[in-house]
C-alpha cells in the first residue's frame, strides 16, 4: 500500500510537488518502481517537518538509498536508465538531480555533502560515461 493511501501523512505533503520529485529521484537512482515507492514513503513519513524543503527531502532520500544499498541488483529497461545505473552512486545522484530534476550545483552539494567543484566533476564524468554507454553500437544483431 502506497503512502498516498494512508491517513498518516501531513496534509501539506499531499498538495506538494515533493512527492513527485522524491519518487522520480528514487526511481532513477534505483531503476525499480517498488524501491522508489518504499524510499519515497520512508522519506515523507519519516521527515514530515521537511515537506516544504525539497533539498532536505532529497538528502534524506539519498541517505536512505546509500544506507540500505537499495541498488544491489539494479536493472534498467531503457538504454538511458541502464546507463544511469552503470554510474557510481554519487555520479548517478548528481546527474539525476542536475540533468533530470534541474537542481543547482549548490543544492546537489548539500544533498551529497560535498563541494560544488566535486558535483561538477560527478556531472561531467557521469555525462561522459552515459554518452559512451548509450552510443555503443549493437554488434549482436
Amino acid at each position: 500500500m502506497g503512502f498516498w493511501r494512508k491517513n498518516t501523512i501531513h496534509p501539506k505533503v499531499l498538495h506538494s510537488l515533493c512527492i513527485r520529485t522524491i519518487y522520480n529521484f528514487t526511481y532513477r537512482l534505483s531503476g525499480d518502481i517498488e524501491v522508489a515507492e518504499v524510499l519515497t514513503e520512508k522519506v515523507l513519513l519519516g521527515h514530515p517537518d521537511d515537506c516544504n524543503n525539497d533539498v532536505k527531502l532529497l538528502k534524506h532520500a539519498w541517505m536512505e538509498f546509500v544506507r540500505y544499498n537499495w541498488c544491489k541488483d539494479c536493472k534498467g529497461e531503457e538504454p538511458v536508465q541502464r546507463a544511469l545505473l552503470s554510474l557510481g552512486h554519487e555520479q548517478r545522484c548528481a546527474v539525476i538531480l542536475h540533468d533530470i530534476l534541474d537542481f543547482s550545483y549548490r543544492e546537489i552539494a548539500v544533498v551529497l555533502n560535498t563541494h560544488e567543484s566535486r558535483v561538477a566533476y560527478f556531472i561531467s564524468s557521469g555525462r561522459q560515461e552515459i554518452t559512451k554507454s548509450v552510443k555503443k553500437p549493437n554488434i549482436t544483431g
